[in-house]
C-alpha cells in the first residue's frame, strides 16, 4: 500500500475516533476579548500583543530587520510575568557572534527597560518569579539562561526594583534546567543530565536571600526540569535507583511518585492547585516521544493512566483551572504533523483538533516542554484557547488558536504570520 494512502487512512481513523468520543460542544461563541492577552513573535521578527478576537494588535517592537532565527536583528524570546509585565529578548546574529539584549516593559506599549546585555551570546530562556521579591512588594525577579564560554549555560537572577536593576550570576552547567518554588525564596535546579551517563550531574537547591547553593546527594536520572509544587514546599525530580529510576517528591515528606525504566527520560508537570502530577516516560530509547500519560494524586497516592498506549506524546499542559489536560500527539511516523488533544479529567472525555506542522520555535519549545510548562502558557487564562505555531509547505510560519469550545469542523483562528505565541497568566 502506498505511504500516502497509509497516512490518509491513519488521519481518517483519528478523525473518526475524535468524533465518537464526545458530542459536539454546545457553544460556538465568537472569540473573546476577555480571554487574556497573547504575545507572539511575528513573521517580521518583532514582538506583538493581541487578544483572541484581534480587536487590537500592539506592536511592542518595530525595529527587527529579519524574521526570528535569521542572520540579522530580530526578537526571539518572550515571557509574561504573573502580574502582566513582559520580558523579551533581541538577538543580532553576525557570523558566529550573537549580540543580545533582554528587555522588560510593565505593559505592552510602555517604554521598555534594558535588563541585561551580552555581546557574544544569546538568551536561551526566561522565567519570572511566581511572586514579588520576599518582603519587597515593589520588587520583581526573573531568571534567565544564557550561553557561556566553553559550551556552558549560565543561570542569572535579576532584581528589578524602581530604578535599580541587579543582575547576578548564580551557576552554570550543561544542560541546565531550573524551577522556582512558589514563595519565590528558593530555586531548584538540575545540571549535567543523567548521572548514569555523566558523573558531574547534580541536583541543587538555591536559597535566594542567603545566596547559598546546597548540592543534594541524590543522583539525577534522565529528566529535564525539576518543578516546585504551586502550593507548599514540595518539588519533584527524577533520581536513579539500583535497577530503575524514580520520580520523587522532595520536602515533607519524601515520597516516591512513580518508577520508570532506567535511562528512559521522564517528564512531569504539576496541576495548578498542586494536588496532581501528570507524568510520562519515553516509551523506548529509539523514539523521542512520551507515552502514555499518567496522573498521580498527591493526597491519595493513587495513579491512573490517562492516555492510550498508541499515542506519541510531544508535550502536555494543564488548563488554568486544572480540569483539563492538553497534549500534543505525533500523528504520523514519517511526517512532522502534530495534533492538539484535550482530556476532561472529570468525565474522561477526550477530543482531538486539527493537524498541523509545528513552526521552528514551536519545535524548540516542545523539546523542553516540561520546563516551559512552568513559565509559559499555551492555554488562555479562561481555559478556552490553545495557541500554536504552524509552518506550511512553503515554510511560511503562522500563529493560530484552537477554540476548544467550538463545534467540530470549525477552522483554527488565524492570528498573524509568526513563529510562536504565549498567553498572559490572567
Amino acid at each position: 500500500m502506498p505511504k500516502q494512502l497509509i497516512i490518509l487512512l491513519g488521519l481518517i481513523l483519528i478523525t473518526i475516533g475524535c468524533q465518537t468520543q464526545t458530542p459536539p460542544p454546545s457553544t460556538t461563541e465568537p472569540p473573546a476579548a476577555q480571554s487574556g492577552r497573547l504575545a507572539y513573535l511575528g513573521g517580521d521578527g518583532n514582538v506583538y500583543v493581541t487578544t483572541a478576537d484581534r480587536s487590537q494588535i500592539i506592536a511592542v517592537t518595530d525595529d527587527a530587520t529579519v524574521p526570528p532565527e535569521n542572520t540579522g536583528f530580530s526578537y526571539h524570546r518572550v515571557a509574561w510575568s504573573p502580574d502582566g509585565q513582559l520580558a523579551y529578548a533581541s538577538v543580532e546574529r553576525i557570523g558566529n557572534r550573537a549580540n543580545s539584549t533582554l528587555y522588560v516593559t510593565e505593559s505592552p506599549g510602555a517604554s521598555p527597560r534594558v535588563i541585561a546585555q551580552d555581546d557574544e551570546h544569546f538568551f536561551i530562556y526566561i522565567h519570572w518569579s511566581p511572586v514579588p521579591c520576599p518582603d519587597r512588594p515593589q520588587c520583581r525577579q526573573l531568571a534567565y539562561l544564557i550561553e557561556k564560554e566553553a559550551g556552558q549555560i549560565g543561570l542569572h537572577l535579576v532584581d528589578i526594583e524602581g530604578e535599580r536593576i541587579n543582575d547576578r550570576f548564580l551557576s552554570q552547567g550543561r544542560p541546565f534546567y531550573f524551577g522556582w518554588m512558589p514563595d519565590g525564596q528558593q530555586m531548584v535546579w538540575h545540571t549535567g543530565g543523567s548521572s548514569r551517563f555523566n558523573p558531574e550531574a547534580r541536583l541543587a537547591v538555591y536559597d535566594i536571600e542567603r545566596d547559598n547553593i546546597e548540592a543534594l546527594p541524590h543522583l539525577p536520572a534522565s529528566f529535564l526540569a525539576p518543578a516546585g509544587s504551586p502550593q507548599g514546599d514540595q518539588w519533584l525530580a527524577a533520581v536513579t535507583d539500583e535497577d530503575d529510576d524514580t520520580l520523587q517528591s522532595f520536602g515533607e515528606p519524601l515520597r516516591s511518585v512513580a518508577r520508570t525504566n532506567a535511562g528512559y527520560q521522564t517528564a512531569f508537570v504539576w496541576s495548578p492547585d498542586g494536588r496532581q502530577v501528570a507524568y510520562a516516560a519515553v516509551s523506548n530509547l529509539t523514539d523521542p516521544f512520551y507515552g502514555p500519560i499518567h496522573i498521580f494524586d498527591v493526597e491519595t497516592g493513587e495513579t491512573h493512566q490517562l492516555t492510550g498506549n498508541t499515542f506519541r506524546v510531544n508535550g502536555f499542559f494543564w488548563s488554568p483551572d486544572g480540569q483539563k489536560l492538553a497534549y500534543l500527539h505525533k500523528v504520523a511516523y514519517e511526517e512532522p504533523w502534530l495534533q492538539w488533544r484535550v482530556v476532561d479529567l472529570a468525565t474522561g472525555v477526550e477530543r482531538g483538533y486539527n493537524v498541523f506542522t509545528p513552526s521552528y520555535q514551536m519545535r524548540y519549545v516542545l523539546g523542553s516542554f516540561d520546563q516551559y510548562a512552568q513559565s509559559h502558557r499555551f492555554w488562555s487564562p479562561d481555559g478556552r484557547y490553545l495557541v500554536y505555531g504552524d509552518q506550511d509547505k512553503d515554510r511560511v510560519e503562522r500563529v493560530y488558536l484552537v477554540d476548544t469550545l467550538a463545534q467540530r469542523g470549525t477552522p483554527p483562528i488565524f492570528i498573524d504570520e509568526g513563529t510562536i505565541g504565549f498567553w498572559s497568566w490572567k
